[in-house]
């Protein structure tokens, strides 16, 4: 992979006031733990700055869970440590917030700014009271737009999280939302669609059948509304489910879709570093327990071999950017479109995406088949 890149860090806080119905993220509600993991991912930070070597990084994502439950003085603790045991450039600094957050407390948007966040990441998922009830969200599409008016005072670099394909929605309300998007002027959208995720609330609900998953076909058709009217108004569609204007693509996830470097500290945190591959536990206990040990709360750790590395760099960089033929040669010693030939020609035929001097791209309809083209040719 890209190691001669600069890497990034991933922190994940895994608290949340309550868990939303479709949410699958490993999180905790229990707050009074929250002091303890602090002392213990401190504790992790310090542990692996003396194991990785001259790595060189520049993007910070606080994710979780919501970090936004934090005081701005322990978000500043993490950023300060971090800022003083790695070579961190602070190029960009995300952190993951709920709206509830920033509308119960609107200092906290400019105290965040303060401490050096310059990216904003707000869970929206629609601006449409009916679907946050849905989705058994804690705020209100007109306290949204109070907090996103709010926020551009203090972040010009803004991404807020949509989910679409909820059970009978249509496609007008897939693009009122959109369109409230726009018209704010968030430079930075990710549209996902609703997934039933076993061991969430709304797969059981599904089970029993009190909710109906929408037809493949209503899901597809719901997909290209969000592509084709984001797209239609200046963004630009680099990754699956990502889209962003000129200038705001997330550098941060670009090194998650690319292959590069990237660390993660926290319980269920993943981290890529050269090839190798580890997670952590995904329980606060275990997680706290070895820390307080000294010992890393690492598992499932695997050094990729040549046939993975090329299969996750076709996988990922069909979701995002495409095949970079030069690149894939130099790394894999091999010509892409003589290896995959026939992957190519059904991508070709079928105007699923596109093909020249430097690169093999999806466009729309095949971002919409990719699953199934990765299944079938690679």
């Amino acid at each position: 992979m890209k190691s001669e890149q600069k890497a990034g860090i991933y922190v994940h806080i895994p608290f949340c006031r309550r868990k939303c119905n479709y949410c699958d993220f490993y999180l905790i509600t229990n707050q009074k733990l929250i002091e303890k993991f602090l002392v213990n991912l401190k504790n992790e930070i310090l542990l692996i700055s003396d194991l990785i070597g001259k790595i060189h990084f520049d993007t910070l994502f606080i994710g979780g869970g919501t970090p936004s439950i934090l005081p701005a003085l322990r978000i500043e603790q993490i950023i300060d440590l971090i800022n003083k045991k790695y070579d961190f450039d602070g190029v960009e600094i995300t952190i993951e917030t709920n709206p509830e957050d920033l509308y119960e407390n609107p200092k906290f948007l400019k105290d965040l700014r303060s401490i050096g966040i310059n990216r904003l990441s707000i869970g929206i998922q629609s601006f449409i009271d009916k679907e946050l009830r849905f989705l058994s969200r804690m705020h209100t599409a007109s306290q949204s737009i109070a907090v996103i008016e709010q926020a551009i005072k203090y972040f010009d670099n803004i991404s807020i999280d949509l989910i679409y394909s909820l059970p009978e929605q249509k496609k007008e309300d897939v693009i009122y939302s959109l369109q409230k998007a726009a018209t704010l002027g968030i430079p930075h959208i990710s549209a996902y669609t609703l997934i039933f995720e076993e061991n969430t609330r709304i797969y059981l609900e599904s089970l029993m059948g009190r909710i109906i998953k929408n037809s493949d076909e209503h899901e597809s058709e719901l997909y290209l509304t969000v592509s084709e009217f984001l797209t239609d108004n200046d963004y630009v569609h680099y990754e699956v489910s990502n889209y962003a204007k000129e200038g705001y693509k997330s550098l941060h996830n670009l090194k998650y879709w690319l292959g590069g470097n990237y660390i993660g500290f926290g319980p269920s945190a993943h981290s890529l570093i050269n090839c190798q591959r580890w997670n952590n536990y995904k329980n606060i206990v275990k997680y706290n327990l070895l820390l307080s040990e000294n010992k890393l709360p690492h598992e499932n750790i695997h050094k990729l071999n040549k046939k993975e590395q090329k299969l996750e760099y076709i996988m990922l960089h069909l979701r995002s950017s495409g095949i970079e033929l030069k690149e894939y040669k130099d790394i894999f010693n091999s010509e892409f479109l003589v290896e995959y030939k026939k992957a190519v020609d059904f991508i070709l035929n079928n105007n699923l995406g596109n093909c020249d001097s430097s690169r093999l791209y999806l466009n729309t309809k095949g971002y919409a088949l990719l699953d199934e083209i990765l299944v079938e040719y690679f």
